[in-house]
């Protein structure tokens, strides 16, 4: 699962709990953990490992790693490159002798060009630092603040600041940043089995008008994600500004 708090989850921790827990994911990447002392508590609410991720001297860049895994080794990505504006998470958790990698990030937001150079940038930062990953079943995800190069995007039914940035941009929604996930060989698995059309929107819950949030997986793994889909419950629209996605995968 890949879940925005929004600004630390701040006063929502019930609700966060509540939208977590019937899930049951074993994994959570926790874009904008801001909040150490909250994220401890929602960790011991939910009974999950953890770890958590910022720059140094940025209060605004956190992000957290929940499992029901053991996390067996989790590293900051972060203060390892200047490119990136938060911090990322990569983490090798696991359950008897079955391991699973996972990298978490948030990339830098808006929807001018200005930031899709920005969040490509993080992205080119971030190859170098996973060439263990290849040698495991692994995830990446988060909140790229980016958008598929597929995705149908109602620009009207957006927040009006980001309506004025399009705008701004000439009418363009830079997709760039995502096409070069997928170059890299990973797959959307909201994806798998959709057309564009069938795309759901994780953001913003009180207007979904677009998908930000994404779950990916090398594509040897593409047979073992049986669905993955945004999660709406009747406490999402008191827990957050963003939908959680849920992938179920087999580990073989």
């Amino acid at each position: 699962m890949t879940y925005n708090i929004l600004e630390g989850g701040t006063g929502r921790i019930d609700p966060l709990c509540e939208v977590i827990r019937p899930a049951a994911p074993d994994v959570v990447v926790v874009p904008e953990a801001w909040d150490a002392e909250l994220f401890d508590r929602l960790a011991d609410r939910l009974g999950m490992d953890s770890f958590r991720a910022d720059l140094p001297g940025n209060d605004r860049s956190g992000i957290g790693l929940l499992s029901r895994w053991k996390i067996r080794q989790a590293v900051n990505l972060g203060p390892l490159s200047t490119a990136f504006t938060r911090g990322a998470i990569s983490a090798v958790v696991e359950n008897g002798d079955v391991c699973l990698g996972v990298v978490g990030v948030h990339l830098h937001p808006y929807e001018r060009d200005s930031d899709e150079v920005i969040r490509r940038a993080e992205l080119a930062a971030l190859w170098p630092l996973l060439d263990d990953m290849a040698k495991m079943p692994h995830f990446l995800l988060g909140d790229f603040n980016a958008h598929h190069p597929q995705q149908h995007i109602d620009v009207k039914a957006a927040p009006s600041s980001k309506q004025q940035r399009i705008k701004d941009n000439g009418g363009r929604i830079p997709r760039l940043a995502i096409t070069d996930v997928l170059a890299h060989g990973y797959i959307d698995a909201h994806a798998i089995g959709r057309t564009p059309a069938e795309f759901e929107q994780s953001f913003t819950v009180a207007h979904p008008a677009f998908r930000v949030d994404y779950i990916f997986v090398p594509g040897a793994m593409t047979k073992q994600v049986s669905q993955c889909h945004v999660i709406k419950s009747p406490m999402t629209r008191f827990a957050s500004d963003h939908l959680p996605i849920l992938a179920d995968v087999k580990l073989e």
